[in-house]
């Protein structure tokens, strides 16, 4: 799998998260006068919004990978951060919409126009973030939170200033939701593919066998390179692959790779235990060649 199709297939997985949103909201919007109370209306639309957004991002990299059991656990981690991020993101929109409402805008006209757009775009900015950084905690990978920060942030404050604003653009207020929820999901996937591209080590392409062209974009501090599932960089199908055969990390900007006990890896036909790696380097993992090229 190339990175353009891992990107295309984050950027799907925004677009489905968004659709898979817009029934909820709309149930919402029809239940809200029910509710107790503005509180509890507010936690229970965050926690919904955050699981669903949080399960299609967490699921990302098991599906890139093609590894059931990643995609499990990481849609488990990541609807559980997102949960946790519509609660809070919700809960801070409507703090701010107060202070908007109390201190900043007097009108009722400018609170509806602006105050309360931009109080609910924090909100989901918020969740954006939570979103965004769920598979960077669940890699304890501090590059890949910070990716997901930034591309939460600015995709998810983007993402849901559309949301209330379309409703004032389009006179079908559910057509209105449906788009602004796929822009939510459309943007944040963007930001953090194009912050990605811009912050990633570069990625390894497989030359040889039946996964030839597979890329890996090193988008983490560290890597462990085997046939194992649970290595970050998974070669199946290649011979003489240890469950844990390498690893990958990044030193002062460089990335290093070491064999694991044991293992041999061949880097420009030269064996070694631990060099730097520089692009268009060729790397032998077992019967796996590797090229390490920019992103």
């Amino acid at each position: 799998m190339t990175t353009t199709i891992r990107r295309l297939i984050i950027v799907s997985l925004g677009l489905l998260a968004g659709l898979a949103a817009w029934p909820i909201m709309e149930t919402l919007v029809r239940l809200q006068a029910g509710f107790p109370s503005v509180l509890s209306f507010t936690v229970l639309s965050g926690a919904l919004f955050g699981l669903v957004f949080g399960a299609f991002f967490g699921s990302a990299e098991g599906l890139i990978s093609g590894n059931t059991r990643r995609i499990r656990q990481a849609m488990l981690v990541g609807g559980g951060t997102g949960l946790l991020g519509g609660i809070v993101g919700f809960l801070v929109g409507q703090a701010a919409l107060f202070v908007l409402g109390e201190m900043v805008f007097g009108r009722a006209r400018e609170i509806t126009f602006i105050g309360l757009p931009l109080a609910r775009a924090v909100g989901w900015a918020l969740l954006g973030v939570f979103v965004g950084a769920a598979e960077g905690f669940r890699a304890r990978s501090r590059l890949k939170i910070g990716m997901g920060v930034a591309g939460g942030l600015i995709g998810g404050i983007l993402g849901g200033a559309a949301i209330e604003y379309a409703r004032f653009v389009l006179p079908g207020l559910a057509l209105a939701r449906l788009v602004g929820l796929l822009l939510f999901g459309l943007l944040i996937a963007l930001a953090y593919a194009l912050i990605e591209q811009r912050l990633s080590h570069g990625a390894l392409r497989i030359l040889n066998g039946g996964r030839k062209g597979t890329e890996f974009i090193l988008n983490q501090q560290r890597f462990t390179v085997g046939s194992s599932p649970a290595s970050d960089i998974i070669l199946t199908g290649y011979n003489k692959v240890a469950d844990t055969h390498a690893r990958i990390w990044a030193e002062d900007g460089e990335l290093q790779i070491s064999a694991a006990s044991g293992a041999e890896v061949i880097v420009n036909d030269e064996a070694v235990t631990q060099t730097r790696l520089r692009y268009e380097d060729v790397i032998r993992i077992g019967t796996a060649k590797l090229f390490y090229r920019p992103e």
